[in-house]
């Protein structure tokens, strides 16, 4: 696109001048003209979709007067089949897709071509998914439709996106034939920069209505539909029925086919310059379907699309100026059509063209462009081989002659946003030139091989690959030079943060700032990458008075901002900071001495040599102080850096700007960001501006105390965790080779300078490559614990998302027993102190006993090691080298917290003395990323949020070091006495490390993942169920080949005749002057004596069977990565979950792992399960056969056929559980949406793979869309809240009903409120021999709009409110749904809603409480995704006519006129308040209650028992400050004070009592309660609160030993921290299986 040369020539519509990025420049014009569109979210087009979906929710009327329509189906192809539908209606309609989405609809794409419907498909180009996912730009879908017939035309810029848009719109209808427009994803619809957008009135002069009749612009339309005809034709009319679609065979098909290229497709070019030209005539911007910049004079030429070409242009006019080469640019506007014609022309003669490509097609003869353009051009060699008088074959085109065709050099560049720096293309020129390396295809912006190795490790790897591939050092081009490209005047920024903190909003708020301040040019772009909350994030941004030609990251800036105060730690901040630059940093010292010497040594010589001025604020107290609501706390410091950017950057004297101009367009900007939030966010987020503008500091004293040495290039460290998995001989497993190939460059902030080696190529990831990663530097708080406090409760551990606070207990003995051997393996053994520490123990155990649970046993340890120092009746050098093991001893432990707890010491050492454990809760530095759910849950003040020191990671790292050398909880601390049967607190499992460490961690996942607690949990279950089974496996394996070595032997030495003492001395004899082996004896003895030959086929078959037993014990004991057989294997779909669990290149998981696509997990594992049971059957035929050989039963022709075909069917029990189990894991999207046919099929197929959904009801990937799985009213990113819209509009889809309905499927619904319902699940699940469907409840923090801490809150709100309740259906219970149905696990079953106190103060300030019912709506309103149906009412408009929202469910319809409902709360004084509630949130309260009494129709009323009581154990004023914070947006009491909401729940729900069933008399002995020794543990009542209560001391007490069935008492007992409950006997004899709960009782009695 260029402009009109004729200045003085004015235009009717030359646009309105706005700063945007390409998604909103597509939408501000397709809000205009189109009628409708489907789409499904995929990143990055989503946003055109979400801003689509925003319109047509606020009601925003079109060109045309009508509202917008906007279906989001289940998919890219039905969203393909949408659109098709709206058009072939006569709706004028768009699709919005990248990547996936495009291959995925690619067939629907030749209809609606064949169709001739007029839609346009914009395209956010992104990479195509390969060996790896990657969601960034790439050409892969553009060209994927090359062949469909569709038009294409690519933008290279927003303004381009914009304007295309409407041509390739005016071209579509004029042609009938689809359009899809391209722009680089990220780089462009994500680049904020100015443009000119369309006004609405040249898109209704230019464009129309579609229901316009126009003439018909070729003469087959005009044989089609005479003269004139509807814009969009009505294919699919009921006024006018055709048939569309039909079938063709030999007869016609051919000639359907072939006759659209005369009649249809030969139209498009003249119909493309027509609607161009038009455009320019309404704009005077000018489209050509190729443009060039400086090609008529030009030598070298570089030719690509999008937004390469802008940086192309100015490195064009770079290498013009600097190194006088004749550079141009050939911009391919338009692909389909391919303009060879028009290329001819603009090439001919020229030196050299540069074809640029972001796709790679390696088995092709050409990239796709360039192999259009080879065909052009030879079409014009062909016109220049035609002899005098001749016609050209090719009128269109160009003739060359000799000299007139440019050599041709393919590059491929970009793929994945991989950036590309103008000396990218300085490379490409000098490639060209006379001089240069002529390589006809290369790549950009990559390496083969380094200049220099990072380490010798890599020397040798590159060595190496340069032997086997010497030609890989010429396959990658660097250039000469990276110019810096920057306009004159320009102020270029790179802020260093963290995801969450409001980067992202930062920079664009600073970028429209500058725009609206200056009507500067701006570039605007984040670093998107596939991290999520909490991780390091980039951004990026350029103001200048004249256009800003990068397309890149700014390798040169004026600025550099980093509210991340640990960015050191990870990145070099002054990396390009030019001289005399501005460094600002987040830092809460106000000590300019000190936070200098903090900085590395490099970092200050750096500053001091290019006078770099640095400056600090501490931007988080800004935000603290200012913040109405605490979660807005991380967002809002970034604001403090834009006030800091203007104090400290020279652009306001620069630009004679004054502080009331600034901060006008600072209110400006923030009003239009925020206003909708209401006032009050406005001016906090001002305020923050303002203070950080002035209270900016600067360091004036920079001294270099000694001369920083020259850096020295070393290895990066090794990280602790890798330390302790097992090197594995450097194989493509070998996490150790991972490290050092790959981890170590990204340990270092050089993760771009991966080789492109045959490792990578492969994208494979060893397993717990997660293990190189170190959290410490994303958290500013750590969970202190304070061991005194501890009852060993474990919620904690089971919480915890990233298996980051580990409960352990060891022996006494075993805690010094590691540390003597973590000291004597540093090499200081030791001569005394073993036996010390025998004496230790004693006194050690005294003094516990006489301190209690109050004991701080760090204290004690010290107290007994000085007495019996003190006591020690060594001579004076014994007792000299005993003080000092014993000092070696505290070194070791230091002041490691072992906590003195009932469960584990106190109850077991009343039983038996020197039984008790110590019990500790041990902080991971290296994973803990600070989220706090362990602190929230943690009712005894145990562990308390704290901030982070140096000397606090010190003493982590320390006590960690030590936990690693502690040994493992030994079973019998374990409280479970059966797995399988889930008999015990289940939870206790994770006491074990081995099923701790199920997940290594060190993911990208958000602070606090809801999903990941679920996920750790899961794998944490299978690998408790597994290690027993494998160990009793390993046994009878060893047996085996014990006996079958035995049993070879035996059978050998029978064939050899020893009972012949005379035989045997001439054999000896005879070999006097030779060696006798086994074999030349057996050879003589039996030569002549007609002995039996031994069994040849038997001895192989024995033999290899002994071998294949062996092979089979290294498989389970050591295997390839010297870790064993894997627990378990997945197959996870595309989505948040694998994003964050797989970004290169840290892997969480020790098990086999693979993605695939984001619909088909439960396809691949199907297909995964057949041939993983192949190797399982291997290893089962092995023990079987051997049993037979030993057992001498073993026939050929008897057991060969069977074995022949034994596959899984034919497992026993035994076998079939030490089977890993295949494991599909997906979100709502993958497995309710678009993957659904797939999960069906996997259910039905009686395969039995388990299936686990991560339902957190939105889309969290792709930034948080509606799903199915979503409840009515959710706001979210495709389902909007506004005039015509309130939020989605349908139910919620039920997947476990579904799941039901397959009939032969395990399906469990679990939330994590309820861990003991939730393992229970899975243990059932996973043991089944059936597919298996865990639809589990996730929390998404910043997708729901809940605190990081609050995952098991909002669970539990959830459980209680019948948002989500909890179901079990197990196919092998029974027949009828009332056996294998189970609501076990749901609060107040019998009632619609469960009931809690809410506690308040009254006017006169005293404390009142009122029983309420917990709704749906008491769980929405603490939720950012449901804030906008809530509204407080000021009590001065209370009146009658407010119902309470249970009460106003149970009206009839007719009768709520003028009725208004509404939930209680509590405001900031803690006094009651109401909380109005919207239509629609009513209707899903309706919705939630109905669905419970459906789920409840499906078991009979009898057997309805409150099993599983969901308490909710958030203290009330945590509860309170939760929803406070959650609702301070939107509510505010009569005097302008914010209002708290306190959700339901704060309290223990209630549900009605149960009548006394009356028991038979007998010898019913009652359940009672040891009550002095309860600890308040709580687990009693969690199970049945009518069973069990608190008395005044909280300690349990029997409320009904009739209250609940006898199943209850028996779990309560088992659960039981402190074992104070006795079962008694049961009251109900006809209880189910009451034999084995008489058992499982028996033990505490």
């Amino acid at each position: 696109m260029m402009f009109d040369d004729k200045k003085a020539k004015t235009f009717k519509y030359p646009g309105i001048r706005k700063a945007m990025d390409g998604n909103t420049a597509v939408i501000m014009c397709e809000r205009e003209s189109s009628d409708a569109a489907g789409a499904y979210p995929i990143t990055p087009s989503t946003q055109m979709g979400e801003y689509w979906a925003e319109e047509a929710a606020k009601g925003h009327i079109n060109v045309s007067g009508r509202p917008l329509i906007f279906l989001e189906p289940e998919g890219e192809h039905a969203a393909a089949a949408v659109t098709a539908g709206m058009s072939m209606t006569g709706l004028r309609a768009s699709n919005f897709s990248s990547a996936q989405g495009i291959a995925y609809m690619h067939e629907s794409l030749y209809a609606a071509v064949g169709k001739r419907l007029p839609y346009v498909l914009n395209i956010g180009c992104r990479a195509i998914t390969k060996a790896s996912l990657n969601v960034h730009c790439g050409h892969d879908d553009y060209h994927c439709i090359d062949d469909t017939g569709f038009i294409q035309l690519m933008a290279k810029d927003a303004q381009e996106a914009a304007d295309l848009n409407l041509i390739g719109r005016r071209i579509a209808e004029l042609s009938l034939t689809p359009a899809a427009i391209g722009q680089d994803g990220f780089l462009t619809t994500h680049l904020i920069e100015p443009l000119n957008v369309p006004e609405r009135e040249l898109i209704e002069e230019y464009l129309g209505r579609p229901e316009d009749i126009i003439e018909c612009p070729t003469p087959a339309q005009r044989l089609l539909y005479g003269e004139t005809r509807r814009r969009v034709p009505e294919l699919w009319n009921v006024d006018n029925p055709v048939l569309t679609g039909p079938v063709q065979n030999q007869d016609s098909y051919m000639q359907s086919v072939v006759a659209q290229r005369p009649y249809f497709f030969d139209h498009i070019a003249g119909l493309t310059q027509q609607a161009m030209d038009e455009y320019y005539a309404l704009t005077g911007r000018r489209y050509q379907r190729v443009s060039s910049y400086r090609a008529d004079d030009a030598d070298y030429i570089i030719l690509g699309q999008g937004s390469m070409v802008v940086q192309a242009e100015a490195v064009a006019d770079y290498l013009r100026d600097k190194r006088n080469l004749k550079v141009g640019v050939v911009n391919m506007t338009q692909y389909r059509p391919f303009p060879g014609d028009v290329l001819g022309k603009i090439l001919k003669g020229k030196k050299g063209v540069a074809v640029l490509e972001r796709t790679d097609q390696p088995l092709a003869e050409d990239l796709p462009l360039i192999r259009e353009l080879r065909t052009a051009l030879n079409k014009c060699i062909e016109n220049g081989n035609v002899g005098k008088g001749e016609n050209k074959p090719f009128s269109d085109y160009a003739s060359y002659k000799a000299g007139d065709m440019p050599r041709l050099y393919s590059g491929c560049y970009g793929l994945g946003s991989r950036d590309m720096q103008p000396e990218a293309l300085v490379a490409a020129i000098e490639n060209m030139l006379p001089d240069g390396k002529q390589k006809t295809f290369y790549y950009l912006s990559v390496d083969f091989v380094h200049a220099k190795a990072a380490n010798p490790t890599q020397q040798i790897h590159q060595q190496n690959l340069l032997t086997i591939y010497p030609h890989i050092k010429d396959l990658a081009l660097r250039g000469s030079e990276n110019p810096d490209l920057r306009p004159e005047g320009s102020t270029t920024v790179r802020i260093h943060s963290v995801g969450g903190w409001g980067a992202i909003t930062t920079g664009k708020n600073l970028a429209m700032t500058l725009f609206d301040l200056l009507d500067f040019d701006i570039k605007a772009n984040p670093k998107y990458g596939s991290e999520k909350k909490g991780q390091p994030t980039t951004y990026y941004l350029s103001a200048a008075p004249e256009p800003i030609r990068l397309n890149c990251e700014y390798h040169y800036v004026d600025v550099v901002m980093s509210p991340d105060p640990n960015v050191f730690s990870h990145s070099n901040p002054l990396a390009g900071l030019t001289k005399g630059g501005a460094f600002i940093i987040q830092s809460e010292t106000d000590d300019p001495a000190k936070l200098w010497a903090t900085f590395p040594g490099h970092a200050k010589r750096a500053i001091i040599d290019n006078d770099i001025r640095v400056y600090y604020l501490d931007g988080f107290k800004i935000a603290r102080e200012e913040a109405s609501n605490p979660e807005l706390q991380f967002r809002m410091q970034g604001n403090a850096f834009q006030g800091a950017f203007f104090a400290a950057s020279p652009l306001m004297e620069r630009a004679n700007l004054t502080e009331e101009g600034l901060f006008n367009a600072i209110d400006k900007q923030l009003r239009h960001k925020f206003g909708a939030k209401g006032e009050r966010i406005v001016q906090d987020n001002l305020r923050v501006v303002r203070r950080g503008y002035d209270e900016i500091h600067e360091i004036v004293e920079k001294v270099i105390e000694t001369e920083a040495a020259a850096p020295v290039v070393k290895a990066v460290g090794l990280p602790v965790m890798l330390k302790q998995l097992p090197e594995a001989g450097g194989g493509l497993s070998d996490v150790h080779r991972f490290w050092e190939q790959t981890g170590s460059f990204y340990a270092s902030g050089q993760g771009e300078e991966n080789l492109a080696d045959p490792y990578i190529a492969l994208s494979l990831m060893p397993a717990s490559s997660g293990a190189f990663r170190d959290m410490t530097t994303i958290r500013f708080d750590y969970p202190q614990y304070i061991p005194q406090n501890c009852t060993a409760c474990g919620d904690c551990f089971s919480v915890c998302p990233d298996s980051a606070i580990p409960g352990l207990v060891n022996d006494i003995g075993d805690v010094f027993a590691a540390a003597i051997n973590g000291i004597e393996s540093n090499g200081q053994p030791t001569l005394l102190l073993r036996r010390a520490v025998r004496d230790v123990e004693k006194k050690l155990r005294t003094l516990i006993d006489s301190a209690g649970e109050s004991a701080q046993v760090s204290k004690l340890i010290d107290q007994a090691v000085l007495t019996t120092l003190a006591e020690s009746e060594l001579d004076e050098t014994g007792k000299q080298q005993l003080e000092q093991e014993f000092g070696w001893l505290m070194d070791k432990i230091g002041d490691f917290n072992f906590a003195i707890t009932k469960p584990y010491y106190l109850t077991r050492e009343k039983k038996a003395k020197g039984s008790g454990g110590l019990f500790s809760v041990t902080i991971n530095p290296y994973t803990c990323k600070g989220c706090m759910e362990c602190v929230d849950v943690c009712s005894d003040d145990a562990l308390v949020a704290t901030p982070q020191t140096p000397q606090a990671i010190e003493k982590l790292r320390h006590d960690w070091a030590y936990w690693l050398e502690l040994p493992t909880t030994k079973p019998d601390y374990i409280r479970i006495s059966d797995l399988d049967d889930k008999i015990g607190a289940l939870e206790t499992l994770l006491l074990d490390k081995s099923n701790l460490e199920a997940m290594s961690c060190g993911d990208g996942s958000c602070v606090g993942c809801g999903e990941k607690s679920v996920i750790r949990l899961f794998t944490s279950t299978v690998t408790a169920l597994m290690q027993p089974r494998v160990k009793a496996r390993l046994d009878k394996i060893n047996g085996l080949i014990e006996q079958l070595d035995t049993h070879i032997h035996l059978k050998l030495a029978q064939s050899i005749q020893l009972d012949d003492d005379n035989a045997i001395r001439r054999v000896v004899a005879d070999h006097q002057n030779s060696d006798l082996d086994l074999s030349e004896l057996s050879k003589s003895l039996n030569k002549g004596n007609g002995a039996e030959p031994i069994d040849t086929e038997w001895l192989q078959r024995s033999t290899g069977l002994l071998k294949k037993l062996r092979h089979l014990k290294w498989q389970y004991e050591e295997g390839e990565n010297r870790r064993g057989r894997a627990a378990m294997g997945i197959i996870n779909s595309t989505g948040c979950s694998s994003v964050w669990g797989s970004t290169y290149p840290y892997n969480p998981y020790p098990f086999p792992w693979a993605n695939h696509l984001f619909q088909d997990s439960p396809s691949i594992a199907l297909g995964a399960f057949e041939g993983h049971m192949v190797k399982m059957a291997e290893g089962f035929k092995a023990v079987r056969m051997a049993e037979l050989e030993l057992n001498g039963g073993y026939q050929p022709a008897e057991h060969d056929e069977f074995l022949r075909y034994f596959d899984w069917n034919h497992f026993s029990d035994e076998e079939w559980r030490l089977c890993p189990p295949v494991v599909a894991i997906g979100g709502d999207g993958a497995m309710y949406d678009i993957g659904f046919q797939n999960l069906s099929r996997a259910l039905i197929s009686n395969l039995p793979v388990k299936i686990m959904v991560l339902d957190t009801q939105v889309y969290s990937n792709t930034g948080g869309q509606a799903c199915t799985s979503g409840f009515t009213g959710q706001v979210s990113d495709m389902a909007g809240f506004g005039k015509v819209w309130k939020g989605k509009p349908e139910i919620r889809k039920e997947i476990a009903l579904i799941g039901l309905a397959h009939r032969n499927a395990y399906v469990l619904q679990a939330s994590i409120a309820n861990m003991t319902h939730m393992l229970e699940g899975f243990i059932d699940g996973l043991n089944s021999r059936r597919p298996a469907l865990f639809n589990c409840y996730a929390a998404c923090q910043p997708e729901h709009g809940i605190a990081d801490d609050a995952s098991m809150a909002q669970n539990k709100l959830a459980v209680e409110s019948r948002a989500y309740p909890l179901f079990k259906y197990d196919p092998d219970a029974g027949v009828t749904f009332d056996e294998c149905v189970s609501l076990d696990g749901n609060p107040a079953m019998e009632e619609d809603w469960p009931t809690y106190p809410l506690k308040y103060n009254d006017e006169m300030g005293n404390e009142q409480s009122m029983d309420l019912p917990m709704t749906f709506a008491d769980f929405a309103v603490t939720e950012g995704r449901f804030r906008k149906h809530f509204k407080q009412a000021p009590k001065g408009s209370w009146n009658e006519n407010m119902v309470p929202l249970h009460e106003f469910i149970d009206i009839a319809a007719d009768e709520r006129e003028g009725r208004y409902p509404y939930i209680w709360a509590i405001d900031a004084k803690n006094q009651l308040t109401r909380v109005m509630v919207s239509e629609t949130l009513v209707r899903t309260t309706e919705d939630r209650r109905d669905f419970w009494r459906q789920l409840k129709s499906l078991v009979p009323v009898e057997k309805v028992f409150d099993m599983e009581q969901i308490t909710q154990k958030v203290r009330t004023d945590v509860a309170q400050q939760l929803t406070s914070n959650l609702l301070s947006m939107l509510l505010k009491d009569a005097s302008g004070a914010p209002v708290s909401i306190e959700p339901a729940g704060v309290a223990d729900a209630q549900s009605a009592p149960v009548e006394d069933a009356g028991a038979e008399a007998g010898d019913y002995e009652p359940v009672w309660i040891d009550t002095p020794e309860c600890d308040g543990c709580e687990e009693c009542i969690k199970i049945n609160p009518k069973i069990f209560q608190f008395n005044g001391d909280k300690q349990a007490e029997v409320l009904d030993p009739r209250g609940g069935s006898y199943a209850d008492i028996v779990r309560a007992a088992e659960k039981c921290t402190v074992s104070c409950i006795h079962p008694g006997t049961p009251w109900n004899p006809n209880e189910k299986d009451l034999d084995k709960l008489v058992k499982r009782a028996e033990s505490f009695q």
